[in-house]
């Protein structure tokens, strides 16, 4: 019985892959933004041009490690909820992740820079991706870059605490984040897809620029463990 759970377990592995890599993805982008959005060199100049995209610049270099508790809510385009879970994650600059949902099941998700780890405990598999590949059909991972070209992709609203960011690029994964600040803490993320599916997550117990340990963001895989490196396609 135990290896038929296993076994519908692991047919829904990628699709889970999916959504966790989704999220983690959105969250990872804002490191990455906050280590390449502006230099110290710059940001006084920017700030002389107080536009929303300028602003959204000068707050993500200001996220150097972020760890807090989260809890996601994925609803369709009616607005009816679709799954619910909570975690932990930490982050540190330059794009390092470490994404750990405890509900409704257990997995981890670890990006140390340059691989992506997606580790299941339950089916004893963890899948090896290149971080590189996760961020492709996402205009909005182009933000990684200062380059100004790349933040041309995208449209930026300041509503209050609150930055609204919008890919021009209609055929975009995702379309829109809503990025939520309390002062220079990020707070909340909402994205929405193409399919106007929505993910929220919301941060608690919230630790910002403290010292991470760099130990977070590696994984020895168990001997036992299947692997499915993805590093080649």
């Amino acid at each position: 019985m135990l290896t038929l759970v296993k076994n519908e377990r692991f047919t829904l592995l990628k699709n889970k892959l999916r959504r966790i890599t989704s999220s983690a993805v959105i969250v990872l982008s804002l490191m990455t933004l906050s280590n390449a959005a502006i230099s110290a060199d710059s940001a006084a100049q920017e700030a002389q041009n107080t536009t929303p995209k300028n602003e959204l610049k000068i707050k993500l270099s200001k996220l150097v490690s972020y760890s807090a508790n989260f809890s996601q809510s994925i609803s369709d385009i009616s607005g009816k909820e679709l799954q619910k879970s909570s975690g932990t994650l930490t982050l540190k600059t330059p794009n390092m992740l470490r994404w750990e949902t405890q509900l409704p099941d257990e997995t981890l998700l670890i990006a140390d820079g340059t691989t992506v780890w997606n580790i299941d405990p339950f089916v004893e598999q963890v899948t090896v991706i290149k971080q590189t590949s996760i961020s492709q059909n996402n205009p909005l991972m182009l933000l990684v870059s200062d380059d100004e070209t790349q933040w041309n992709t995208v449209i930026v609203e300041n509503k209050q605490s609150r930055f609204v960011v919008t890919s021009k690029n209609e055929n975009a994964n995702i379309v829109s984040l809503i990025i939520e600040f309390n002062g220079d803490e990020l707070t909340r993320l909402q994205s929405t897809d193409r399919q106007q599916q929505k993910s929220l997550l919301v941060f608690s117990n919230i630790a910002q620029n403290e010292s991470v340990s760099p130990s977070l963001f590696s994984f020895d895989i168990p001997k036992n463990y299947i692997i499915d490196d993805q590093r080649s396609q």
